[in-house]
């Protein structure tokens, strides 16, 4: 029993848990960043709500055993502007924001720092809180719902989800609230290259997404936008059907820019080689911009 005693009073072993709570850490800057850039599909919550909690009871649990450990000291003061940024990213989903919250009001009061610096940290920390929260829910009450992605993922469409044909790609639907005439349905184009698997849930990236049309929504059959392959000087492109019109894939092209040949602004491919290719040859053909290339395949 002495050994075992002796065992867990090391400070080797302490220091070594130390670090290994900064995967903790490391965790928080993870789930926190999921829920900025990402949209959480879940398969089973409650599974994950369980495995999430048992991660946090065990992180508080090694914690506590190395509160006097400079490295937890340091885990700790840098835990709450982590979860502060959870808490506005997520904000609403308590049940992935309470847990790491009780973690951190427990760890800042246990570990053993110096009391004045606790008590400057701590006042600096309730007032970003306050604070922070309290702007937030202002900009939400006067201008609506505030997103830090340009997307309001309250209004997306979970049933509405089209993919290229290569599966890079997909097209996603916001419905806003208003009801009657006045509804609108908003098409985005989603690179699905960047999506994550967690456990029990799925992550589709929704940030840097593009907006691609807008419509009046009138009813879930409403469909006004497919993918579609057509054929440019011999090579299959995928574009986008928009009401019978074709549109290039918003994410294949450049920010419009002033070309170097006539100083005219254009708009180009930029993200496949062999549709810059092809769309170089037909801009060469005929010296117009990229839409005369959607005119050439329609004609073709």
């Amino acid at each position: 029993m002495d050994k075992l005693v002796a065992f867990f009073k090391n400070k080797w072993l302490k220091r070594g848990v130390a670090l290994v709570c900064w995967s903790y850490t490391w965790m928080l800057c993870w789930v926190t960043w999921l829920y900025f850039a990402f949209f959480i599909e879940y398969e089973n919550p409650t599974s994950l709500f369980i495995l999430y909690v048992f991660i946090n009871v065990a992180a508080l649990g090694l914690m506590i055993y190395t509160r006097r450990q400079v490295i937890t000291m340091i885990n700790c003061m840098v835990i709450p502007p982590i979860v502060f940024l959870l808490v506005l990213f997520g904000f609403g989903n308590w049940y992935l924001i309470l847990p790491p919250v009780c973690v951190m009001v427990a760890m800042f009061f246990i570990n053993t720092a110096h009391e004045t610096l606790k008590t400057v940290l701590g006042t600096i920390y309730l007032l970003m809180f306050v604070i922070g929260i309290a702007g937030y829910l202002g900009v939400n009450m006067l201008i609506g719902s505030f997103t830090f992605t340009g997307v309001d993922l309250s209004l997306r469409d979970n049933d509405y989800e089209k993919v290229s044909p290569s599966g890079d790609y997909r097209i996603v639907r916001y419905i806003d609230k208003p009801s009657g005439d006045r509804r609108t349905a908003m098409y985005y184009i989603e690179y699905t290259g960047d999506d994550t698997e967690i456990p029990f849930g799925f992550c589709k990236k929704i940030f840097g997404c593009r907006h691609q049309f807008s419509s009046q929504y009138t009813g879930k059959s409403d469909d006004p936008i497919d993918w579609i392959e057509v054929t440019i000087n011999g090579i299959e492109t995928e574009m986008l059907s928009v009401e019978g019109s074709l549109r290039e894939n918003p994410y294949l092209k450049q920010p419009v820019g002033e070309t170097e040949d006539s100083g005219d602004l254009s708009s180009v491919p930029a993200c496949d080689d062999t549709a810059e290719a092809a769309t170089s040859d037909a801009t060469a053909q005929s010296g117009e911009t990229s839409d005369t290339t959607v005119q050439t395949a329609e004609a073709a």
